[in-house]
Protein backbone atom coordinates (compact mmCIF):
# COMPACT_ATOMS: atom_id res chain seq x y z
CA UNK A 1 0.00 0.00 0.00
CA UNK A 2 1.05 3.82 -0.68
CA UNK A 3 0.64 4.17 3.39
CA UNK A 4 2.24 1.05 4.14
CA UNK A 5 1.77 0.05 7.68
CA UNK A 6 5.31 -1.28 9.26
CA UNK A 7 4.50 -2.29 12.50
CA UNK A 8 1.37 -2.71 15.00
CA UNK A 9 1.39 0.66 15.93
CA UNK A 10 1.13 2.30 12.47
CA UNK A 11 -1.74 -0.38 11.57
CA UNK A 12 -3.65 1.13 14.72
CA UNK A 13 -2.62 4.94 13.59
CA UNK A 14 -3.89 3.73 9.94
CA UNK A 15 -7.20 2.23 11.15
CA UNK A 16 -8.28 5.46 13.32
CA UNK A 17 -6.77 7.96 10.92
CA UNK A 18 -8.45 6.55 8.18
CA UNK A 19 -11.79 6.10 9.97
CA UNK A 20 -11.76 2.51 9.15
CA UNK A 21 -14.39 0.65 10.91
CA UNK A 22 -14.43 -3.00 8.96
CA UNK A 23 -11.36 -4.68 7.70
CA UNK A 24 -11.47 -7.65 4.80
CA UNK A 25 -8.77 -10.30 5.66
CA UNK A 26 -8.31 -12.07 1.99
CA UNK A 27 -6.61 -14.47 0.39
CA UNK A 28 -6.22 -16.04 -3.20
CA UNK A 29 -7.81 -19.90 -3.12
CA UNK A 30 -6.47 -22.08 -5.50
CA UNK A 31 -8.48 -21.09 -8.69
CA UNK A 32 -6.39 -17.46 -7.57
CA UNK A 33 -10.20 -15.92 -6.21
CA UNK A 34 -9.81 -13.49 -3.18
CA UNK A 35 -11.78 -14.76 -0.46
CA UNK A 36 -11.67 -14.35 3.49
CA UNK A 37 -13.47 -12.67 6.20
CA UNK A 38 -14.78 -9.30 7.09
CA UNK A 39 -13.90 -8.07 10.86
CA UNK A 40 -14.81 -5.08 12.75
CA UNK A 41 -11.88 -2.82 13.14
CA UNK A 42 -12.08 -2.82 16.76
CA UNK A 43 -12.06 -6.73 16.68
CA UNK A 44 -8.77 -6.79 14.66
CA UNK A 45 -7.00 -4.18 16.68
CA UNK A 46 -7.63 -6.98 20.00
CA UNK A 47 -6.48 -9.38 18.11
CA UNK A 48 -3.56 -8.36 15.45
CA UNK A 49 -1.22 -11.07 15.97
CA UNK A 50 -3.28 -13.83 16.42
CA UNK A 51 -4.79 -14.34 13.12
CA UNK A 52 -8.26 -15.58 12.23
CA UNK A 53 -9.36 -19.34 11.40
CA UNK A 54 -10.90 -20.66 8.26
CA UNK A 55 -11.27 -24.29 6.66
CA UNK A 56 -8.36 -25.44 4.54
CA UNK A 57 -11.04 -26.46 1.73
CA UNK A 58 -10.60 -23.07 -0.69
CA UNK A 59 -7.11 -24.60 -1.42
CA UNK A 60 -8.34 -27.65 -2.83
CA UNK A 61 -11.78 -27.14 -4.43
CA UNK A 62 -12.51 -25.90 -7.83
CA UNK A 63 -13.90 -22.99 -9.06
CA UNK A 64 -17.19 -23.58 -8.26
CA UNK A 65 -16.39 -24.23 -4.47
CA UNK A 66 -16.97 -27.75 -5.37
CA UNK A 67 -14.89 -29.78 -2.54
CA UNK A 68 -13.99 -33.52 -3.99
CA UNK A 69 -10.43 -33.36 -2.22
CA UNK A 70 -8.81 -36.45 -0.93
CA UNK A 71 -5.46 -34.89 -0.14
CA UNK A 72 -4.42 -35.30 3.40
CA UNK A 73 -4.06 -31.80 3.59
CA UNK A 74 -7.56 -31.27 3.28
CA UNK A 75 -9.44 -33.95 2.80
CA UNK A 76 -12.37 -35.25 4.54
CA UNK A 77 -11.13 -38.45 5.65
CA UNK A 78 -8.36 -36.25 7.25
CA UNK A 79 -10.85 -33.98 9.25
CA UNK A 80 -11.20 -30.84 6.76
CA UNK A 81 -9.07 -28.97 9.25
CA UNK A 82 -8.78 -25.30 10.21
CA UNK A 83 -6.03 -23.24 8.84
CA UNK A 84 -5.05 -19.68 10.00
CA UNK A 85 -5.21 -16.21 8.19
CA UNK A 86 -2.43 -14.29 9.33
CA UNK A 87 -2.34 -10.52 8.02
CA UNK A 88 0.54 -9.27 5.98
CA UNK A 89 -0.14 -5.60 6.92
CA UNK A 90 2.39 -4.34 4.76
CA UNK A 91 -0.89 -5.02 2.21
CA UNK A 92 -3.04 -2.80 4.03
CA UNK A 93 -5.11 -0.39 2.13
CA UNK A 94 -8.46 1.20 2.10
CA UNK A 95 -11.25 0.07 -0.41
CA UNK A 96 -11.79 3.66 -2.01
CA UNK A 97 -15.08 3.02 -3.44
CA UNK A 98 -16.32 1.48 0.09
CA UNK A 99 -14.91 4.10 2.76
CA UNK A 100 -14.62 3.26 5.93
CA UNK A 101 -13.91 -0.46 4.74
CA UNK A 102 -10.24 -1.75 4.33
CA UNK A 103 -8.27 -4.88 2.78
CA UNK A 104 -5.23 -6.63 3.82
CA UNK A 105 -3.31 -9.68 2.40
CA UNK A 106 -2.69 -12.73 4.29
CA UNK A 107 -0.44 -15.31 4.32
CA UNK A 108 -2.07 -19.24 5.63
CA UNK A 109 -0.51 -20.87 8.28
CA UNK A 110 -1.43 -24.03 11.08
CA UNK A 111 -1.81 -23.73 14.27
CA UNK A 112 1.71 -24.38 14.66
CA UNK A 113 3.01 -21.07 13.04
CA UNK A 114 4.43 -22.76 10.17
CA UNK A 115 3.29 -21.89 6.82
CA UNK A 116 1.26 -23.64 4.46
CA UNK A 117 3.68 -24.59 1.42
CA UNK A 118 0.67 -25.14 -0.78
CA UNK A 119 -0.94 -21.74 -0.41
CA UNK A 120 -0.62 -19.97 -4.09
CA UNK A 121 0.81 -17.12 -2.12
CA UNK A 122 4.00 -19.32 -0.64
CA UNK A 123 4.34 -21.25 -3.70
CA UNK A 124 5.46 -18.23 -5.40
CA UNK A 125 7.36 -17.05 -2.51
CA UNK A 126 9.51 -19.96 -2.38
CA UNK A 127 10.05 -20.03 -5.88
CA UNK A 128 11.65 -16.36 -5.22
CA UNK A 129 13.29 -17.57 -2.15
CA UNK A 130 15.34 -20.01 -4.11
CA UNK A 131 15.75 -16.95 -7.18
CA UNK A 132 17.27 -14.98 -4.38
CA UNK A 133 20.09 -17.79 -3.53
CA UNK A 134 21.53 -16.93 -6.72
CA UNK A 135 21.88 -13.47 -6.31
CA UNK A 136 18.69 -12.41 -8.39
CA UNK A 137 15.25 -10.84 -7.79
CA UNK A 138 12.45 -10.99 -10.17
CA UNK A 139 10.16 -8.07 -11.98
CA UNK A 140 7.33 -8.65 -13.53
CA UNK A 141 4.78 -6.71 -15.69
CA UNK A 142 1.42 -7.98 -16.03
CA UNK A 143 -1.36 -7.70 -18.87
CA UNK A 144 -4.39 -8.95 -18.27
CA UNK A 145 -7.19 -9.16 -20.70
CA UNK A 146 -11.30 -9.25 -19.64
CA UNK A 147 -14.70 -8.83 -21.19
CA UNK A 148 -16.75 -6.16 -20.06
CA UNK A 149 -20.56 -7.24 -20.35
CA UNK A 150 -24.11 -5.27 -19.37
CA UNK A 151 -26.51 -7.08 -17.23
CA UNK A 152 -27.64 -9.67 -20.07
CA UNK A 153 -24.17 -10.44 -20.30
CA UNK A 154 -23.58 -9.52 -23.76
CA UNK A 155 -20.44 -7.07 -24.61
CA UNK A 156 -21.03 -3.70 -23.60
CA UNK A 157 -19.92 -2.48 -26.82
CA UNK A 158 -19.51 -4.28 -30.41
CA UNK A 159 -16.61 -4.57 -33.20
CA UNK A 160 -13.13 -4.86 -33.00
CA UNK A 161 -11.60 -1.39 -31.08
CA UNK A 162 -8.19 -2.41 -29.97
CA UNK A 163 -6.94 0.80 -28.34
CA UNK A 164 -9.96 3.23 -29.10
CA UNK A 165 -9.70 5.96 -27.34
CA UNK A 166 -13.10 6.86 -28.49
CA UNK A 167 -14.58 4.18 -27.50
CA UNK A 168 -12.63 4.50 -23.98
CA UNK A 169 -14.32 7.43 -24.50
CA UNK A 170 -17.49 6.91 -25.14
CA UNK A 171 -18.27 4.27 -21.86
CA UNK A 172 -15.48 6.66 -19.56
CA UNK A 173 -17.77 5.72 -16.46
CA UNK A 174 -16.79 2.61 -16.32
CA UNK A 175 -13.16 3.08 -17.60
CA UNK A 176 -12.55 6.47 -15.54
CA UNK A 177 -13.88 4.44 -12.10
CA UNK A 178 -12.00 1.29 -13.03
CA UNK A 179 -8.76 3.34 -13.27
CA UNK A 180 -8.85 5.80 -10.56
CA UNK A 181 -10.17 3.08 -8.17
CA UNK A 182 -7.41 0.56 -8.81
CA UNK A 183 -4.72 3.55 -8.46
CA UNK A 184 -6.33 4.82 -5.10
CA UNK A 185 -6.53 0.95 -3.86
CA UNK A 186 -2.24 1.20 -4.23
CA UNK A 187 -2.18 -1.02 -7.83
CA UNK A 188 -0.01 1.24 -10.40
CA UNK A 189 -1.42 0.73 -13.56
CA UNK A 190 0.72 1.60 -16.98
CA UNK A 191 -2.71 1.48 -19.17
CA UNK A 192 -5.99 0.06 -19.24
CA UNK A 193 -7.27 0.22 -23.14
CA UNK A 194 -9.82 -1.43 -25.26
CA UNK A 195 -8.91 -4.67 -26.89
CA UNK A 196 -9.77 -7.28 -30.12
CA UNK A 197 -12.72 -8.17 -28.87
CA UNK A 198 -16.06 -6.61 -28.73
CA UNK A 199 -16.46 -5.35 -25.09
CA UNK A 200 -13.32 -6.48 -24.38
CA UNK A 201 -10.85 -4.62 -22.26
CA UNK A 202 -7.12 -4.92 -21.57
CA UNK A 203 -5.57 -4.12 -17.69
CA UNK A 204 -1.49 -3.78 -17.74
CA UNK A 205 -0.45 -3.52 -13.98
CA UNK A 206 2.99 -1.00 -13.62
CA UNK A 207 6.62 -3.37 -13.86
CA UNK A 208 7.43 -4.26 -10.36
CA UNK A 209 8.77 -6.68 -7.69
CA UNK A 210 6.93 -10.07 -8.63
CA UNK A 211 5.26 -10.76 -5.61
CA UNK A 212 3.73 -7.53 -5.29
CA UNK A 213 2.74 -7.30 -9.24
CA UNK A 214 1.09 -11.00 -8.22
CA UNK A 215 -0.53 -9.45 -4.87
CA UNK A 216 -1.72 -6.48 -6.87
CA UNK A 217 -3.35 -8.98 -10.09
CA UNK A 218 -5.07 -10.77 -7.69
CA UNK A 219 -6.66 -8.45 -6.02
CA UNK A 220 -7.01 -5.64 -9.41
CA UNK A 221 -8.70 -8.77 -10.66
CA UNK A 222 -11.77 -9.09 -7.80
CA UNK A 223 -11.98 -5.20 -7.35
CA UNK A 224 -12.48 -5.03 -11.02
CA UNK A 225 -15.51 -7.58 -10.60
CA UNK A 226 -16.63 -5.68 -7.95
CA UNK A 227 -16.76 -2.50 -9.67
CA UNK A 228 -18.24 -3.69 -12.36
CA UNK A 229 -21.52 -5.04 -10.63
CA UNK A 230 -22.02 -1.94 -8.57
CA UNK A 231 -22.72 -0.74 -12.17
CA UNK A 232 -24.70 -3.20 -13.34
CA UNK A 233 -21.80 -4.48 -15.45
CA UNK A 234 -19.99 -8.04 -15.42
CA UNK A 235 -16.41 -8.19 -15.87
CA UNK A 236 -15.28 -12.19 -16.69
CA UNK A 237 -12.10 -13.12 -16.79
CA UNK A 238 -12.81 -16.37 -18.86
CA UNK A 239 -10.23 -17.10 -20.92
CA UNK A 240 -12.74 -17.37 -24.37
CA UNK A 241 -16.32 -16.39 -23.90
CA UNK A 242 -17.47 -17.47 -27.82
CA UNK A 243 -16.17 -19.02 -30.19
CA UNK A 244 -16.33 -16.62 -32.85
CA UNK A 245 -14.64 -13.80 -30.64
CA UNK A 246 -11.06 -13.16 -29.26
CA UNK A 247 -9.65 -14.92 -26.41
CA UNK A 248 -8.46 -13.22 -22.70
CA UNK A 249 -4.96 -13.94 -22.25
CA UNK A 250 -2.36 -13.00 -19.34
CA UNK A 251 0.90 -11.81 -20.64
CA UNK A 252 4.25 -11.66 -18.59
CA UNK A 253 6.56 -9.51 -18.89
CA UNK A 254 9.33 -10.62 -16.27
CA UNK A 255 13.34 -9.64 -16.39
CA UNK A 256 15.75 -10.32 -13.44
CA UNK A 257 17.89 -7.58 -11.26
CA UNK A 258 21.11 -7.65 -9.31
CA UNK A 259 21.89 -6.74 -5.93
CA UNK A 260 23.14 -3.52 -6.93
CA UNK A 261 19.59 -2.88 -8.95
CA UNK A 262 20.71 -4.10 -12.92
CA UNK A 263 18.84 -5.34 -15.22
CA UNK A 264 20.65 -8.94 -15.39
CA UNK A 265 20.03 -9.33 -18.81
CA UNK A 266 20.59 -6.10 -20.21
CA UNK A 267 24.32 -6.88 -18.19
CA UNK A 268 25.39 -10.43 -19.22
CA UNK A 269 23.84 -12.01 -22.21
CA UNK A 270 24.29 -15.44 -20.97
CA UNK A 271 22.15 -14.88 -18.17
CA UNK A 272 18.97 -13.49 -20.69
CA UNK A 273 19.92 -16.86 -22.98
CA UNK A 274 19.68 -19.77 -19.90
CA UNK A 275 16.33 -17.99 -18.36
CA UNK A 276 14.81 -17.87 -22.26
CA UNK A 277 16.24 -21.79 -22.58
CA UNK A 278 14.20 -22.87 -19.47
CA UNK A 279 11.46 -20.79 -20.20
CA UNK A 280 10.89 -22.77 -23.16
CA UNK A 281 11.96 -26.45 -21.36
CA UNK A 282 9.38 -25.68 -19.22
CA UNK A 283 6.52 -24.17 -20.89
CA UNK A 284 4.71 -27.34 -22.18
CA UNK A 285 5.24 -29.29 -18.47
CA UNK A 286 3.91 -26.41 -16.62
CA UNK A 287 1.43 -25.55 -19.09
CA UNK A 288 -1.80 -26.55 -16.70
CA UNK A 289 -0.52 -23.82 -14.20
CA UNK A 290 -1.04 -20.60 -16.60
CA UNK A 291 -3.97 -22.50 -18.52
CA UNK A 292 -6.03 -24.25 -15.61
CA UNK A 293 -8.98 -24.98 -16.99
CA UNK A 294 -10.62 -26.47 -20.00
CA UNK A 295 -12.06 -23.46 -21.31
CA UNK A 296 -8.45 -21.59 -20.89
CA UNK A 297 -7.28 -24.39 -24.51
CA UNK A 298 -10.14 -22.38 -26.38
CA UNK A 299 -8.33 -19.50 -27.13
CA UNK A 300 -5.05 -20.84 -28.30
CA UNK A 301 -5.27 -20.76 -31.96
CA UNK A 302 -3.43 -20.25 -35.13
CA UNK A 303 -3.14 -16.66 -36.37
CA UNK A 304 -5.11 -15.23 -33.68
CA UNK A 305 -2.16 -13.40 -31.40
CA UNK A 306 -2.41 -16.76 -29.19
CA UNK A 307 0.48 -18.93 -29.26
CA UNK A 308 0.49 -22.63 -30.48
CA UNK A 309 4.09 -23.19 -30.84
CA UNK A 310 6.91 -23.00 -28.22
CA UNK A 311 9.24 -21.15 -29.66
CA UNK A 312 11.04 -17.42 -28.89
CA UNK A 313 11.73 -14.44 -31.20
CA UNK A 314 12.50 -10.47 -30.62
CA UNK A 315 9.12 -8.31 -31.05
CA UNK A 316 7.46 -11.53 -32.16
CA UNK A 317 4.11 -12.17 -31.61
CA UNK A 318 3.78 -15.36 -33.16
CA UNK A 319 5.30 -17.49 -30.90
CA UNK A 320 4.98 -18.84 -27.24
CA UNK A 321 7.58 -16.30 -25.72
CA UNK A 322 8.88 -12.77 -27.15
CA UNK A 323 11.93 -11.38 -26.47
CA UNK A 324 10.93 -7.16 -26.21
CA UNK A 325 13.38 -4.18 -25.38
CA UNK A 326 16.91 -2.94 -25.13
CA UNK A 327 19.41 -1.93 -22.32
CA UNK A 328 17.82 -1.70 -19.01
CA UNK A 329 14.02 -2.30 -20.70
CA UNK A 330 15.56 -5.72 -21.56
CA UNK A 331 12.85 -8.21 -20.57
CA UNK A 332 10.97 -11.39 -22.00
CA UNK A 333 7.01 -11.77 -22.04
CA UNK A 334 6.03 -15.51 -22.05
CA UNK A 335 2.66 -15.35 -23.92
CA UNK A 336 0.90 -18.57 -22.85
CA UNK A 337 -1.17 -18.02 -19.75
CA UNK A 338 -4.69 -17.38 -19.94
CA UNK A 339 -6.72 -14.71 -17.80
CA UNK A 340 -8.00 -16.98 -15.51
CA UNK A 341 -5.01 -18.38 -14.13
CA UNK A 342 -4.02 -18.02 -10.28
CA UNK A 343 -1.60 -14.90 -10.66
CA UNK A 344 0.72 -16.71 -8.26
CA UNK A 345 0.95 -19.61 -10.07
CA UNK A 346 1.52 -18.27 -13.82
CA UNK A 347 3.81 -16.05 -12.13
CA UNK A 348 5.71 -19.02 -10.10
CA UNK A 349 5.86 -21.02 -13.04
CA UNK A 350 7.53 -18.48 -14.86
CA UNK A 351 9.88 -17.63 -12.87
CA UNK A 352 10.86 -21.56 -11.72
CA UNK A 353 10.94 -22.48 -15.67
CA UNK A 354 13.72 -19.64 -16.44
CA UNK A 355 15.41 -20.71 -13.30
CA UNK A 356 15.63 -24.23 -14.45
CA UNK A 357 17.48 -22.72 -17.29
CA UNK A 358 20.01 -21.21 -14.88
CA UNK A 359 20.27 -23.75 -12.57
CA UNK A 360 20.95 -26.04 -15.95
CA UNK A 361 22.74 -24.17 -17.58
CA UNK A 362 20.98 -24.54 -20.67
CA UNK A 363 22.23 -23.76 -23.74
CA UNK A 364 21.08 -20.65 -25.48
CA UNK A 365 17.61 -21.10 -27.65
CA UNK A 366 17.55 -19.74 -31.57
CA UNK A 367 15.73 -16.87 -32.22
CA UNK A 368 12.81 -17.32 -34.48
CA UNK A 369 11.84 -14.72 -37.33
CA UNK A 370 8.42 -14.58 -39.82
CA UNK A 371 5.77 -16.36 -38.72
CA UNK A 372 5.75 -19.15 -35.86
CA UNK A 373 2.31 -20.54 -36.47
CA UNK A 374 3.59 -22.00 -39.55
CA UNK A 375 7.40 -23.00 -38.54
CA UNK A 376 6.97 -26.93 -38.02
CA UNK A 377 9.84 -27.43 -36.78
CA UNK A 378 9.01 -26.03 -33.16
CA UNK A 379 7.20 -27.79 -30.49
CA UNK A 380 2.93 -27.88 -30.63
CA UNK A 381 1.67 -26.27 -27.14
CA UNK A 382 -0.90 -28.37 -25.34
CA UNK A 383 -4.26 -27.67 -26.91
CA UNK A 384 -6.66 -29.23 -24.28
CA UNK A 385 -5.86 -29.30 -20.22
CA UNK A 386 -5.90 -33.43 -20.59
CA UNK A 387 -2.96 -33.08 -22.68
CA UNK A 388 -1.30 -30.33 -20.42
CA UNK A 389 -2.40 -32.15 -17.30
CA UNK A 390 -0.72 -35.51 -18.46
CA UNK A 391 2.72 -33.24 -18.58
CA UNK A 392 2.28 -31.83 -15.41
CA UNK A 393 1.14 -35.15 -13.49
CA UNK A 394 5.06 -36.62 -14.19
CA UNK A 395 6.79 -33.09 -14.28
CA UNK A 396 9.77 -33.58 -12.16
CA UNK A 397 10.56 -30.17 -12.95
CA UNK A 398 7.00 -29.00 -11.08
CA UNK A 399 8.19 -31.28 -7.79
CA UNK A 400 11.22 -29.77 -7.60
CA UNK A 401 9.99 -25.92 -7.31
CA UNK A 402 6.83 -26.39 -5.85
CA UNK A 403 6.73 -29.60 -4.07
CA UNK A 404 5.11 -32.81 -4.19
CA UNK A 405 1.97 -32.30 -2.17
CA UNK A 406 0.70 -29.46 -4.37
CA UNK A 407 1.93 -31.00 -7.57
CA UNK A 408 -0.87 -33.43 -6.33
CA UNK A 409 -3.17 -31.01 -5.41
CA UNK A 410 -3.31 -29.13 -8.19
CA UNK A 411 -3.26 -32.61 -10.75
CA UNK A 412 -6.72 -33.64 -8.96
CA UNK A 413 -8.17 -30.38 -9.21
CA UNK A 414 -7.21 -29.96 -13.09
CA UNK A 415 -8.76 -33.48 -13.32
CA UNK A 416 -11.76 -32.73 -11.57
CA UNK A 417 -12.43 -29.94 -14.23
CA UNK A 418 -11.66 -32.29 -17.20
CA UNK A 419 -14.23 -35.30 -15.40
CA UNK A 420 -16.93 -32.73 -15.05
CA UNK A 421 -16.43 -31.18 -18.18
CA UNK A 422 -16.50 -34.48 -20.08
CA UNK A 423 -19.71 -35.30 -18.10
CA UNK A 424 -21.86 -32.47 -19.03
CA UNK A 425 -24.35 -32.34 -21.93
CA UNK A 426 -24.01 -29.18 -23.41
CA UNK A 427 -26.23 -27.06 -26.29
CA UNK A 428 -24.43 -27.38 -28.84
CA UNK A 429 -24.75 -31.39 -28.06
CA UNK A 430 -28.50 -31.23 -28.29
CA UNK A 431 -28.30 -29.20 -31.38
CA UNK A 432 -26.15 -31.45 -33.42
CA UNK A 433 -27.70 -34.91 -32.41
CA UNK A 434 -30.59 -34.45 -30.42
CA UNK A 435 -33.16 -34.90 -33.65
CA UNK A 436 -30.39 -36.54 -35.93
CA UNK A 437 -29.43 -39.54 -33.82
Amino acid sequence: MSNCAKDLEQVKEYIKEHEIDSVEIGFADINGAIIGKRLPARFLIKCLTAGTGVCRAPLTWDIQSEYFSTSKFAGFEYGASDMILKPDYSTLREIPWRKGTAFVLADLEIDTGERIQVAPRQVLKNVLERLGKMGYTAKVGSEIEFYLLDGDKTPLFGGKETYSIGKAGQFSNIVDQLQRNLEAFGIPLEAIHTEYGPGQMELILEYSDALASADNTVIARNAIKEIARKNGLYASFMARLWDTESGSGYHLHQSLWTGDGKNAFAEDKTVLDKYMAGLLAGTNEFMALVCPTVNSYKRLTDMSFAPTKVGVGFDNRTVSTRLVGRGNSTRVEQRTGAADANAYFLIAANIAAGLYGLENQLPAPTLIEGNGYHNASLPDMPRTLAAAAELFDKSEKAVEYFGKEFVEIFSELIHFDIGVHNTTVSEWERDRYLENS
